[in-house]
């Protein structure tokens, strides 16, 4: 007969209060790592990204018509085509389009294909799964825009040196930093929007169409609740483009810089931990094979 040895079992990392918080870094940083590989291979960014073609294919367009490929003495016009394609067309409709189709997605997909139930099992705090999601989202937004944001600029200011002597790299890169503020306000908006109903996509588009493509544009009290105003306002202030009037903005009037940023700050805020904590109370219901 062998003798046995008892000795005392050890205690393993995962059992203190640092291996456990560890273990939930690792969880999550792996769950943002899943959700970032699935966003960008996922066949939004590809729909998106014909959708983001659309602004360098008008400017293309622009430029052909006026013979601006010769050179800065042609009829071409860089601040006009600006002005109607990277401070129109993408802040009005391609930026809350893109948040709303990522954001959307970012817990019913989940709920579609049956796996949030692998997600809810795991040893997390369900608020972490929600903010691990938003900050993947993010990044494939920020980055969409500013990539063809980017190239927009660098199409419409192609030849002309005087676009690019006026300022025009540096309104790029000011331009992509308001791009990914307000991008942040509506991924957390359609985000928090997602969790509170089932077609919050049908919500999220009669929104960008009433309140950020028509209301925006009047000088009335309301539209203060959208995001592209506080952009066409930190857009004045900060770049000093000169269009206030064309969007009906009486800058005497409207918020300062710190104004705009610490409304869309705090309403970004607001609503990621509205969801988040959301996240935690709501029950999912998951459709089983025999369609209960």
């Amino acid at each position: 007969m062998t003798k046995a040895t008892l000795e005392p079992a050890r205690t393993t990392n995962s059992a203190t209060p640092e291996g456990r918080q560890t273990s939930v870094l690792n969880s999550v940083s792996a769950l943002f790592t899943m959700t970032l590989a699935r966003q960008a291979r996922s066949r939004r960014l590809l729909v998106l990204s014909l959708l983001y073609i659309l602004p360098i294919g008008f400017a293309v367009l622009i430029r052909h018509n006026d013979a601006g490929w010769r050179g800065p003495t042609a009829g071409y016009e860089p601040a006009f085509a600006e002005f109607l394609l990277i401070f129109n067309l993408i802040p009005q409709a391609l930026l809350p389009l893109t948040a709303l189709v990522y954001a959307s997605g970012m817990i019913q997909d989940e709920i579609e294909e049956q796996t949030i139930t692998y997600l809810l099992i795991r040893p997390l705090p369900r608020w972490t799964i929600y903010i691990a999601k938003l900050l993947a989202t993010l990044i494939v937004t920020i980055a969409l825009t500013a990539a063809f944001t980017a190239l927009t600029f660098l199409v419409i200011g192609w030849g002309q040196p005087d676009y690019w002597r006026s300022g025009g790299l540096e309104r790029m890169g000011k331009t992509i930093v308001l791009f990914a503020l307000s991008l942040t306000a509506y991924n957390a908006l359609f985000g928090l929007m997602s969790l509170l109903m089932r077609r919050a996509i049908l919500l999220g588009v009669g929104y960008i169409i009433l309140l950020e493509g028509f209301v925006s544009n009047i000088d009335f009290v309301i539209r203060k609740a959208t995001v592209v105003y506080y952009f066409r306002v930190l857009s004045e202030r900060w770049l000093n483009l000169g269009h206030a009037d064309k969007f009906s903005i009486d800058l005497s009037t409207a918020p300062d810089v710190r104004d705009c940023l610490l409304v869309l700050i705090v309403s970004s805020l607001t609503a990621m931990v509205l969801a988040a904590l959301l996240m935690g109370s709501r029950e999912f219901r998951v459709k089983t094979p025999e369609g209960s």
